[in-house]
């Protein structure tokens, strides 16, 4: 032995860490490698629905061959795959949707039947329909005694007719870990009381039609281990507060983790009502509610256990309440945030939320004719603040909105030499508050920032020299996506935020952001048919698939 790379145990750590294409090369240096990487070649696989005629897919006898290497294996169609179904026996995670779902052929449930019981390993499995098929009985039926393992389901806009289908999801639901129901339709309500869920710990509940709001709380409250509770319901139904407050926190004493996502309140202060009604709170993700001081008040209650907060599609949020978070929750580790004014960042405390990875805000400065030493000190300052949040992978200041405001400014001159201390820092989005970036400022950023690899924004008020900033940054390796700027922003004067403001004024003045981003998500939340949600993180491909983040809407 002449290298440590001659340790099969070497290279095999080490495939885990080659992308594909070095993989293909890997395998050619002798034969060793390729038994060594080989099997990493063929970790996950998809299969378009014409995959037959795809020249980038592989043929089917290749297919079976490698079968025993896949562990994720994603189907838009199965026909004509039987013998490299028949061979995959180590799957982990399996992604089934398409027109071979939604417009089920004779046999395809049998054939998926089949799949799963020759796969017991498998730990997660990923349905998308478009409301008009769903999961046969005997697939669902098998689940629990087929896969012992599997912790996690996850169904998108499904269709349940038959009671057999319903109670096999139930008996499924009750061996899970996690649980995604979206969009689903039911003919028969589920009786959720004969059941009890003592393994769920994460729940997605997502617009169930046919479940009423009291089934819905049933379905909550016999999940007794609950954690995290992802709950929205049809836009024209309230969500049942006082019964959430009177049942759910008794019967999931652990659920400290929660996310509406535009779900109605006859309240605004309804918001405070359910997070006063749990006793320890880690996450709170919401949209499109309204943010009183008597909520603010109740979030208080938790700032010391506070870990991510996401009200960034919210309204009515005050700067001084982010101020107040960032000063009060030393455990956030992802903070997004519509509005924080830089005078607000001056004339507070430091920050105690030292620990934030994920920090999105819009960062507004005051714009003075008589004092120009405001401005640089609330620059300076912010600079300063930022600088604290050494953990910092993904920072995102500027305006959602295309309404020119002049924001955190990315210059020398202005402070931005104080981030040298952010090395952990990858993603940096400056949205589209107007910057006036020089080329100097764009050496430092792409030199000192040693594990940036995106910028977003708009980098000068200058179409032309936008642009060039742009290729400068791409030169240098960052990953700078076109920015589809509107032709009348460049042309728009910027927009003044006056020191003497109040606060009426200030929520007038923001509402185009929020109706922004409101707008964005209403546009947003219906996907294609035959589309499915993977959670962002996951090692799944998503050709195709939509992505859902735990962690935002």
């Amino acid at each position: 032995m002449t290298s440590p790379f001659d340790l099969p145990e070497m290279l095999l750590y080490i495939a885990r860490f080659v992308d594909h294409k070095d993989l293909l090369a890997c395998v050619r240096v002798c034969r060793q490698w390729k038994e060594s990487f080989t099997p990493h070649i063929w970790t996950t696989v998809i299969v378009p629905e014409a995959w037959e005629s795809s020249p980038a897919f592989p043929p089917l006898d290749l297919l079976q061959k490698n079968a025993r290497f896949v562990r994720e294996l994603t189907l838009q169609t199965s026909q004509g795959l039987s013998s490299f179904l028949e061979n995959c026996s180590s799957l982990k995670t399996l992604v089934v949707y398409g027109k071979h779902v939604i417009e089920p052929q004779p046999g395809l449930w049998v054939e998926l039947t089949d799949l799963i019981r020759r796969n017991p390993l498998l730990e997660w499995i990923v349905l998308g329909f478009d409301r008009t098929s769903g999961p046969s009985a005997s697939f669902l039926q098998a689940l629990p005694e087929a896969c012992p393992n599997l912790k996690r389901y996850e169904s998108s806009r499904g269709k349940y007719n038959d009671p057999a289908q319903v109670e096999a999801l139930m008996r499924a639901f009750s061996h899970m870990s996690t649980v995604s129901t979206r969009y689903e339709e039911f003919a028969n309500s589920p009786q959720f009381k004969q059941w009890t869920f003592p393994r769920l710990y994460e729940l997605t509940l997502k617009d169930a039609k046919g479940v009423c709001t009291q089934s819905q709380v049933d379905f909550v409250s016999r999940c007794p281990n609950l954690r995290h509770l992802k709950w929205s319901l049809c836009r024209e139904t309230m969500m049942p507060v006082q019964e959430f407050c009177e049942r759910v926190p008794t019967a999931c004493p652990l659920l400290c983790q929660l996310q509406m996502d535009g779900c109605g309140l006859p309240d605004p202060d309804d918001v405070g009502r359910l997070v006063d009604s749990l006793s320890r709170l880690e996450l709170l993700s919401l949209c499109g509610n309204r943010i009183t001081n008597r909520t603010f008040s109740s979030l208080g209650r938790h700032f010391g256990t506070l870990q991510s907060l996401d009200v960034i599609d919210c309204f009515y949020v005050k700067s001084w309440m982010v101020q107040q978070i960032l000063e009060n929750c030393p455990n956030l580790i992802k903070l997004a945030m519509p509005v924080l004014r830089m005078r607000d960042i001056v004339q507070g405390k430091d920050w105690a939320a030292v620990r934030l990875r994920h920090l999105q805000v819009n960062l507004v400065q005051t714009l003075s004719t008589t004092m120009k030493s405001v401005e640089v000190e609330e620059q300076w300052t912010t600079f300063e603040r930022l600088s604290k949040l050494t953990q910092l992978r993904h920072l995102a200041v500027g305006s959602r909105s295309w309404t020119r405001r002049e924001g955190l400014i990315f210059r020398m001159d202005c402070g931005v030499d104080q981030l040298k201390t952010l090395t952990k820092l990858r993603v940096l989005d400056l949205g589209h508050s107007c910057q006036r970036m020089e080329e100097t400022d764009v050496a430092w950023i792409t030199t000192h920032l040693e594990n940036l690899i995106k910028v977003e924004g708009v980098f000068y008020p200058d179409a032309q020299r936008h642009e060039e900033l742009a290729r400068r940054m791409r030169l240098l390796g960052m990953d700078v996506p076109v920015a589809d700027v509107p032709e009348t922003f460049f042309d728009n004067p910027v927009l003044s935020d006056w020191e003497d403001d109040d606060e009426e004024d200030d929520e007038d003045e923001y509402e185009d952001e929020y109706d922004y981003a409101y707008e964005e998500y209403e546009e947003g939340e219906e996907t294609e048919v035959g589309t499915i949600p993977v959670p962002q993180g996951s090692n799944v491909p998503n050709a195709g698939v939509e992505i859902e983040d735990a962690g935002t809407h």
